[in-house]
């Protein structure tokens, strides 16, 4: 059977339009394992201007819908291309959070939820009978064939501007999947437990890519948490090391320990990216992200003091958020600018299937210019709490601009 997949490209919605943006590593492994029981795949990214006639027919459409934001642009080519598959089936974050809205809006024979590598595989070689959603199985990760990279273009495989910002053609992977935490903010569909590749299997992916992207110059590791097993993470560093690779990952503070940050030391890492969220703790207690940030405090300033480069993740404007929660966040990474290679700033957006959006207490939500960058729509309280939060985040923005630049110097004042 050919199964053309579909994959929106959003550039609009990026915040540096100079830079490659993740390829969909978990499209790409579902290709692969369809790849591997004979199916002819292809798959195409498209936007607005995507022209209809170019699209190929095939027996099976399958649209990736990564994102809300997403969502309105896979209803209108859906509806454009209906005669030109037999089937038409969807996938990924939106489909799992409202599968029930997406089977029906888009008027498709399946919706997968969830890990779709065995349930679609599964669906195919049953003659695609079942209709309606159709749950995923948890997958062993280690048994699955590497991304299928081949089918997009080399130029939207190397990233630039990656590991630590100095890359021109790194390549992204990944050695776990899931996350065991439950912050409020994060609509991560693996949530509850995380499955790690065996180290054998991560390496033979690593030669894999050497043979294949020769002008990889460094790995990104897209582990939510890549530190949650020390042996794990340990064992990932020793092989990029043997391999000669830059590369950076993603953690969490209270997830690092000494014999990781020797590891880390030892194996050329350039960046590691931790969830600090806010400099204040009522607002990391509100987000339920778990971690002290007098300890982080620590963890920071012996990962710098150990020459590895820390870059930072902060939140602004979830509920609760105000002018002297803003101050805490300035005076917390003034104090530790000395120890911060860079910062990456976001406005909160509440993310359709984590915790803080199914609650309901938010305002009346309005999609149409929906991104995680740039964002800043009431989404709670009063207009004076709205006035008091842009307030706060022009400060915060000053400070964190100024960090990134290495020219802040410790003076900000309480209501200044």
């Amino acid at each position: 059977m050919k199964v053309v997949f579909f994959y929106y490209y959003y550039d609009n919605k990026i915040k540096d339009k100079q830079r490659v943006e993740f390829p969909p590593l978990g499209m790409l492994y579902l290709c692969s394992t369809l790849e591997k029981i004979g199916c002819e795949v292809e798959v195409i990214y498209f936007d607005e201007n995507t022209k209809i006639e170019n699209i190929p027919n095939a027996d099976i459409y399958a649209y990736s819908i990564s994102s809300t934001a997403s969502y309105p642009t896979y209803l209108k080519l859906c509806e454009k291309v209906k005669e030109k598959a037999k089937y038409h089936i969807a996938g990924n974050t939106q489909a799992t959070i409202f599968p029930e809205k997406v089977l029906e809006e888009m008027d498709l024979d399946v919706v997968f939820t969830g890990e779709g590598e065995e349930a679609v595989s599964k669906w195919i070689l049953d003659g695609c009978k079942e209709k309606g959603i159709i749950r995923g199985e948890r997958v062993d990760i280690e048994n699955l064939s590497f991304p299928a990279r081949h089918l997009i273009p080399d130029e939207k495989i190397y990233m630039n501007n990656r590991v630590g910002g100095k890359s021109k053609n790194s390549i992204s992977m990944i050695s776990s999947r899931g996350c065991v935490f439950c912050c409020k903010f994060c609509a991560i569909q693996n949530r509850g437990k995380v499955k790690f590749r065996t180290l054998e299997d991560f390496e033979n992916e690593i030669k894999y890519i050497l043979e294949r992207y020769p002008k990889c110059d460094g790995i990104t590791l897209l582990d939510e948490t890549f530190t949650l097993n020390t042996r794990h993470a340990v064992g990932i560093a020793r092989i990029l090391k043997k391999y000669g690779l830059k590369w950076e990952c993603n953690s969490r503070a209270d997830t690092v320990n000494d014999e990781i940050i020797q590891a880390l030391k030892e194996s050329n890492c350039e960046e590691i990216r931790l969830g600090i969220e806010s400099g204040s703790q009522q607002m990391v207690d509100n987000m339920n992200k778990g971690i002290n940030l007098e300890k982080a405090k620590s963890v920071i300033r012996k990962l710098h003091e150990n020459g590895i480069p820390v870059k930072l993740y902060i939140m602004h404007g979830y509920p609760g958020e105000n002018l002297e929660t803003s101050i805490q966040t300035i005076q917390y990474l003034t104090s530790l600018r000395q120890y911060i290679h860079r910062i990456s700033l976001y406005r909160f957006v509440p993310l359709p299937g984590s915790p803080v959006f199914e609650e309901g207490k938010l305002n009346k939500l309005d999609w149409t210019d929906y991104t995680i960058y740039d964002n800043n729509n009431h989404w709670w309280g009063s207009e004076q709490d709205y006035m008091n939060m842009n307030i706060g985040y022009s400060m915060l923005e000053k400070c964190v601009k100024a960090i990134n630049n290495k020219e802040y110097e410790n003076q900000i004042e309480e209501g200044r």
